[in-house]
């Protein structure tokens, strides 16, 4: 059964084969995690939702008609359940997004820039990726993490391609230039720190 596609899968649950729809949960669980991580940086919010998140897909699976991939379907359920509780809470302080954010990009170890980073860039990054708007946010790790295309970021979000290639490309250059002014400010303190030693 294992063997068996998503569509193959979501056909017998239909049938009321109660083991198919433990495989396909096992089969997305810890991706549907990990995108709602990155959405709410909370680590027991995403837990719950994560679990809502099934309770709904299996209640909505005579709603999946087969038009998008059965994964692109998920992600666009899951961005929208997500959505919608965001927008029914409070937004998370900052000091808790610091202390919960994870990597974004350590999956990429195969890019020169990530095996490039030392630990405390890094951090640097991470925290710089947190800081983020939300709807650069998303793209970028919907792009980079989940290497979606164009096309299936589009069929998750909504967005026409357009904004996603706007949204890609501004969030990059924002974390960009957030990444050279820390850098910047780094190296100015380090001379500053330096030349206060030699003068004492």
């Amino acid at each position: 059964m294992e063997s068996m596609t998503d569509e193959q899968l979501v056909d017998l649950i239909r049938q009321g084969d109660e083991e198919a729809y433990r495989v396909l949960m096992a089969r997305y669980q810890d991706y549907i995690y990990t995108l709602i991580y990155r959405m709410t940086l909370h680590r027991e919010t995403a837990e719950d939702l994560t679990q809502e998140v099934f309770i709904k897909l299996f209640r909505s699976l005579a709603n999946f008609r087969g038009d998008a991939k059965f994964k692109t379907w998920l992600y666009r359920m899951t961005v929208n359940l997500v959505t919608d509780y965001r927008r029914s809470q409070r937004r998370k302080p900052y000091e808790a997004i610091l202390d919960k954010v994870k990597g974004w990009f350590g999956d990429r170890r195969e890019e020169p820039e990530a095996r490039a980073l030392q630990k405390e860039e890094q951090e640097t990054m991470q925290r710089l990726l947190a800081d983020l708007p939300d709807k650069y946010r998303l793209i970028l790790y919907l792009y980079h993490y989940k290497q979606l295309s164009y096309q299936e970021i589009s069929d998750v979000t909504g967005l026409p391609m357009k904004t996603i290639e706007t949204r890609l490309y501004r969030g990059k250059s924002l974390l960009k230039e957030k990444w050279l002014e820390v850098r910047g400010h780094d190296h100015h303190a380090s001379k500053r720190s330096r030349a206060a030693t030699l003068s004492e």
